[in-house]
């Protein structure tokens, strides 16, 4: 067989396809030269000849690629249920469950990594040598999170048991002898601390894995593929794996401050503050009740729970009202210690009412914790009703009468209902209520706890429980948790909404917010935002008369509201305020003040709406991106936001401080 004369044919063939001119376009193009179409076929040749070496190589590499690409689909469908069911079992308290899932997750990853590996020719391939170098990254910062999961589950197994991890049959001699509260709670700390060390190493896991994943450049990936979007996953798990790390790393110094937290070796008190968040204030809700917690070797006390009203009367009218109480408040001319969280960073408005309550004469305290209805709801779910001596029984089931949890009702009733007789400390509720949640928790089942642990995670992370410490060390590791209510400063774009309810009854338990972004970049990059909020309440009015002694609960509402948008913004147009919108500096933010409720107030079963459209103080490159941080206000259930941008939109509800990036 000649095969010189087959290849010849072949690239005669490949060369016609590439777009070989016949004899007569030539004859007609050039020129009679007889040496001009020798040229021409040569040229065709070697046109030919490259073509076909390409295509020789795209076959090879279809072939190379092709087949272990198959191989991965395959495994990686293989490895995702193992990794999820690692995931639930650990989430069902399931320790032992989670350690045999995760050494199948790690056998199907390395069998990954090993079918990977045969692409490992690609990288020397300009620019897709760039992708597979990713794929390597990513690997290996997958290695590393298995090992901070395997850490971290040998660590947990020895105290699976105590930690409620545990799914086998409770010990009979246990249940016999059950341990007390305070024992428990003791045995827990002493846990805690023997698993500390083992946090320095799923730190150093998570480090590098974060050293990994950050040599990967999301920029270099299409933003979707076939309807999948692309780029944002890569930028999602990027951040992440970094957030993570950033968290275990900083946070670590509060485990070495739950001891003395819990009165170890010494006594703590605390001041535990009710805000209202059905009377919705910028720190989460209206400073209702207040009480004194101690805490004695995990022993905890009531020492007293008082109504803020009564603080207020011994404080007497020693200081005017500021300028938003005086413009937007009805016929409140003091500023009392029950309005005193008018800033929106919670340690700001506590460094405030801690000066003026010491001057009132409160008792002596270690710290402020701030707690609001649905934190109570949420402990109630996992504990069912409790009784509260003197007060009744509470729960979180629902209550027709407001078509909102029973306890929620009840405490309203409590302190507001108009009663035929005089009845002091009427909002002295908080203590007695607490010590019975507390009681009822150290007595619950150890199996139970870990639904107490993530409770109190998530109330934290949706601040509807907040600190301020007077230690200032343990204070910047509160603020590091984000527990610490505090404004944030951000190198992007930022939203803060803040809503004020001053004289709108306890509206906010009924209220429905939906807050629309529209972001347009113009041709030079400048940004130009319309901010507009929807407030809608669906409920009917309450009987709000006082001769027919109804419980006040839904009526009109009057609205402060400040916008914080990153400092140097200019407003360019607003809708929907009664008063000019006013535009002032404050915590490093440009703030956009409106109000409604004078004129025209939110009624019962109806709507208002407030816009604000303005210019960022910077510009933004298209190619780099665009991101911004939607800081939540403390007391708000998930306010439903959509933001749009160069044609892509997100919609969710915001339960938590939320990064956008596009």
């Amino acid at each position: 067989m000649n095969w010189g004369n087959i290849f010849g044919r072949r690239m005669k063939k490949i060369s016609l396809e590439v777009g070989e001119p016949s004899t007569a376009a030539v004859e007609t193009s050039v020129p009679a030269n007889t040496d001009q179409p020798k040229k021409m076929k040569k040229i065709l040749l070697i046109v030919g000849l490259v073509a076909a070496v390409l295509l020789l190589i795209g076959g090879l590499t279809t072939l190379l690629v092709g087949l272990p690409a198959l191989a991965m689909k395959d495994q990686a469908a293989a490895l995702t249920p193992e990794a999820q069911q690692a995931y639930e079992a650990f989430q069902a308290q399931d320790l032992k469950g989670a350690i045999a899932k995760l050494a199948v997750t790690r056998q199907k990853y390395e069998e990954l990594g090993k079918t990977y590996a045969q692409l490992a020719w690609t990288r020397v391939i300009p620019w897709v040598g760039e992708f597979y170098q990713d794929g390597e990254h990513l690997l290996a910062g997958g290695r590393h999170l298995l090992d901070a999961a395997d850490v971290t589950v040998v660590a947990l197994q020895p105290y699976a048991d105590i930690l409620g991890l545990d799914q086998s049959e409770a010990n009979p001699d246990e249940e016999k002898q059950p341990l007390t509260a305070e024992k428990r709670l003791l045995l827990m700390l002493d846990t805690l601390e023997k698993i500390e060390p083992s946090l320095d190493e799923i730190g150093q896991k998570l480090q590098a894995a974060q050293s990994e994943v950050d040599q990967i450049d999301p920029q270099r990936y299409p933003q979707e593929i076939r309807g999948v979007k692309i780029r944002q996953k890569v930028i999602d798990l990027v951040q992440t794996i970094d957030n993570t790390t950033v968290l275990v790393m900083e946070a670590k110094p509060i485990v070495n401050y739950i001891r003395p937290l819990l009165g170890v070796p010494d006594e703590k008190r605390y001041l535990l503050l009710f805000q209202n968040d059905a009377e919705l204030r910028p720190t989460g809700g209206f400073l209702t009740a207040y009480a004194i917690l101690s805490v004695q070797d995990g022993n905890f006390k009531p020492l007293g729970s008082y109504d803020i009203y009564g603080l207020d009367g011994r404080f007497g009218n020693r200081l005017p009202a500021p300028e938003p109480i005086k413009k937007y408040h009805k016929n409140v001319y003091y500023w009392h210690l029950r309005d005193m969280n008018l800033s929106p960073d919670f340690s700001l408005s506590m460094a405030t009412f801690w000066e003026n309550y010491q001057k009132a004469g409160g008792p002596r305290a270690d710290g402020i914790i701030a707690l609001d209805t649905q934190f109570l709801v949420n402990i109630l779910e996992i504990l069912g009703p409790v009784g509260v001596g003197g007060w009744g029984q509470f729960s979180a089931e629902n209550d027709p009468r407001c078509d909102c949890p029973q306890v929620i009702y009840e405490l309203e009733k409590i302190a507001d209902k108009p009663l035929g007789e005089i009845k002091t400390d009427r909002k002295a509720v908080l203590g007695p209520l607490m010590h019975s949640i507390m009681l009822n928790i150290m007595q619950s089942p150890k199996k139970k706890w870990p639904e107490f642990f993530n409770a109190f995670f998530t109330n934290i992370k949706e601040k509807h429980l907040l600190f301020y410490f007077f230690d200032e060390e343990l204070q910047k590791t509160i603020e590091v948790l984000n527990a610490g209510g505090r404004i944030r400063q951000y190198d992007g774009d930022y939203l803060h909404i803040n809503d004020a309810n001053f004289a709108g009854a306890k509206s906010n338990l009924f209220i429905r917010v939906n807050v629309d972004q529209q972001i347009e970049v113009q041709a030079n990059g400048e940004v130009i935002k319309t901010v507009t909020i929807d407030y809608r309440n669906p409920a009917p009015a309450s009987d709000c008369g006082l001769e027919s002694g109804g419980l006040c609960l839904n009526a009109l509402y009057r609205d402060w509201i400040r916008l914080y948008v990153p400092q140097g913004s200019e407003l360019l147009d607003s809708s929907g305020s009664e008063t000019t919108v006013n535009t002032y500096e404050e915590l490093d933010k440009t703030v956009f003040e409106a109000f409604y409720g004078d004129q025209s107030p939110l009624r019962p079963e109806g709507k208002a709406q407030v816009m604000f459209k303005y210019k960022l103080p910077f510009k933004v490159d298209q190619e780099q991106g665009y991101k911004l941080l939607i800081q939540k206000q403390p007391g708000t259930y998930g306010y439903e936001y959509t933001v749009s941008y160069d044609g892509q939109q997100k919609t969710f509800a915001l339960l938590t401080d939320q990064e956008i990036k596009f």
